[in-house]
């Protein structure tokens, strides 16, 4: 009986130890407050901030302001500095362009609550509504943000004009993110706050290698780990964002007759470029550009393929009837020059 008792109080002990290290991680960092964000100004690291009902928002708005808007969301772990390469061709073509970092990354608010698609879609309401930008926008979507602007499209038709979504999520991911230890309760937590920084940091180490400045690329992303929340922003996603789960959005956008332009690269091992068939599916109208050998990488290590195809999308709106029932595919071919595919 004493060797159980003993038993017991060793590990009601190292209970409590690894409790109080999991409380300190959690409060290790810095809050992201006032002081910080006026400091991050001062030293040209921010550019704006607006306080919404769920929390402060860091976004970006350029261009000229009669100019179609385009709202660009990114995705799961990179704020919208992942979009830097695309807001001068964007605006030298006079289009008014928003980025904005949602809540949890980048230098915007990590409130304690779960991080699902309504969440996502009222920052997005919220920030249109407050700065008045209420007319139809054409959204760009990378990975995660891809199913956020489809999301959007579906609940809020009104406001969106044209959807470009780059290795969209939301019908399939790896299964090492849904799947993983992050995704577990309690271990999930745990891994995140002891050691996800580590772990974030050399999983993005990895993608900065095919950034045009890499330095550059992996100082904008631990920027957002200097403060608390990250790592417990990324798992409450994990778990209740629908990232393999929006075939209903995805359905109801693709009844509308707006234009739809894919982008993927065919060795994306992130959101798997098998998912596109579905997307097809559901989006019979979508215009589909797909590369064989680029990753799920494709949307800042490709910037300047990607912002052309955007740029001639948007273009041939102009000319292009969206009553028009033909829909176009676009067939394939090696990216090695960074041209596009052929059109057939």
């Amino acid at each position: 009986m004493a060797i159980l008792k003993g038993v017991a109080a060793t590990v009601a002990a190292i209970f409590l130890i690894l409790l109080v290290f999991y409380w300190a991680a959690g409060r290790a960092k810095p809050v992201l407050d006032a002081d910080s964000r006026a400091a991050l100004r001062k030293q040209g690291l921010a550019h704006a901030f607006m306080d919404l009902p769920d929390g402060t928002v860091h976004y970006r708005l350029e261009g000229p302001s009669n100019g179609p808007l385009v709202v660009l969301v990114h995705g799961f772990s990179l704020p919208s500095f992942v979009f830097d390469d695309y807001v001068k061709p964007l605006t030298d073509a006079g289009y008014r362009v928003l980025a904005f970092d949602n809540y949890g990354r980048g230098l915007s608010d990590r409130p304690a609550v779960e991080y699902d698609a309504n969440l996502t879609d009222r920052l997005i309401l919220n920030l249109t509504d407050k700065l008045g930008l209420t007319a139809p926008a054409h959204f760009v979507g990378y990975s995660m943000g891809g199913a956020a602007a489809v999301i959007f499209a579906a609940r809020h038709p009104e406001r969106v004009r044209s959807l470009t979504l780059i290795a969209p999520a939301g019908l399939g991911i790896a299964p090492k993110l849904k799947e993983g230890v992050l995704a577990r309760p309690v271990i999930g937590e745990w891994i995140a706050r002891m050691f996800g920084l580590r772990i974030f940091h050399d999983i993005a180490a990895k993608d900065a290698q095919a950034a045009p400045d890499p330095v550059r690329f992996l100082a904008d992303f631990d920027r957002q780990m200097d403060y608390r929340g990250y790592g417990d922003a990324l798992v409450s996603t994990i778990r209740h964002y629908p990232l393999d789960s929006a075939q209903v959005d995805y359905a109801e956008a693709g009844r509308s007759e707006r234009p739809v332009l894919v982008i993927w690269g065919e060795a994306d091992e992130t959101v798997p470029f098998s998912a596109s068939q579905k997307l097809m599916a559901l989006m019979p109208r979508a215009r589909l550009h797909s590369y064989p050998g680029l990753g799920h990488n494709i949307a800042f290590s490709r910037a300047p393929l990607v912002t052309g195809l955007i740029l001639d999308f948007l273009a041939g709106q102009q000319d292009v009837t969206m009553g028009a029932k033909t829909p176009m595919r676009i067939e394939a071919r090696p990216a090695g020059n960074g041209a596009a595919p052929e059109q057939r």
